[in-house]
């Protein structure tokens, strides 16, 4: 199966549809198994806990970035519920990113997944982060490779799918760079809710650059970028993951950037809820990340 055009042919009949019964039906019918992926990510519990919220919009095309009813339709089957102003981030940006049809300045949302690089860049099992892996799920795959590599600090995800064959250590020696953009939420004591002060909120924003340890044939990006929040003492919550080239990541390891009293914005779709809509001043620190975690 073709899916660099199968998809966007979904997609259409997806929004197509008449009703959310018609396009379950037309879902099931005309790609099953994408339907029974979907299905099993319900089940992916350990999963799906790891993401955190994501919005609708790409700030670079300003539009939706997948139809409104075929958001519906993920959540209806994988029993996450998907509603604005935030959605679910590891559907979002997967499942989503593979039935969305706008292009953007980069291209298509589903190239990430259609296309190798990631998986050649890290020597990973074939087709494991592609649209239909012969085991596994693509968003069971990427979560437990990406919590080896940026959640490293944390409990490891229950090994699924491709994933099960893999020296998993390996990746976690994998060495990057980390740039931890550190703000404070609320804590205005005139502010008054249910008679209590409102409890100032301490705010991570990480993003994690890896060059690929492996050569690929993809000429324009040389490593990944892995993007995640953590708010206080609540372990982190990955965003979203594409390949970068060179240049990306020399502007994001710029040292002139980094300091005290630096403007600090949302990026790649993130949602977090009382983050101001014109930004905020932080502090931006880089890190090497090793194999050694990062509190």
């Amino acid at each position: 199966m073709d899916l660099e055009t199968a998809l966007p042919r979904l997609s259409e009949q997806l929004s197509a549809a008449a009703s959310e019964p018609d396009r379950f039906t037309r879902l099931r019918v005309g790609m099953p198994r994408l339907y029974r992926h979907l299905r099993r990510v319900g089940d992916e519990r350990s999963v799906l806990k790891r993401w955190g919220r994501s919005v609708n919009t790409d700030e670079l095309a300003n539009q939706d970035i997948v139809a409104a009813e075929i958001l519906s339709l993920l959540g209806e089957i994988t029993g996450v519920p998907m509603r604005p102003p935030g959605f679910h981030a590891g559907i979002q940006h997967t499942y989503g990113y593979l039935l969305s049809r706008i292009e953007t300045p980069y291209g298509f949302k589903r190239d990430r997944w259609i296309q190798s690089t990631i998986e050649d860049g890290f020597g990973l099992p074939r087709q494991s982060l592609q649209p239909l892996p012969r085991r596994g799920t693509l968003l069971g795959n990427l979560t437990v490779f990406l919590s080896q590599l940026s959640l490293r600090d944390q409990p490891p995800v229950k090994i699924v799918g491709s994933m099960a064959n893999l020296n998993l250590d390996e990746i976690a020696h994998i060495n990057g760079h980390r740039i931890v953009e550190s703000f404070q939420l609320g804590g205005d004591p005139k502010k008054r809710q249910s008679n209590f002060k409102q409890q100032p909120r301490n705010v991570q924003l990480r993003t994690d650059l890896f060059p690929f340890p492996r050569s690929t044939s993809d000429e324009r990006n040389r490593g990944l970028l892995v993007y995640s929040i953590c708010e206080g003492t609540k372990p982190a919550k990955l965003i979203t993951t594409f390949p970068v080239g060179q240049t990306t990541m020399d502007e994001w390891m710029d040292l002139s950037k980094m300091g005290k009293r630096q403007p600090i914005r949302l990026r790649f779709n993130a949602y977090l809820n009382g983050f101001p809509t014109g930004g905020i001043c932080g502090e931006r620190r880089l890190h090497e990340l090793d194999a050694n975690p990062l509190s």
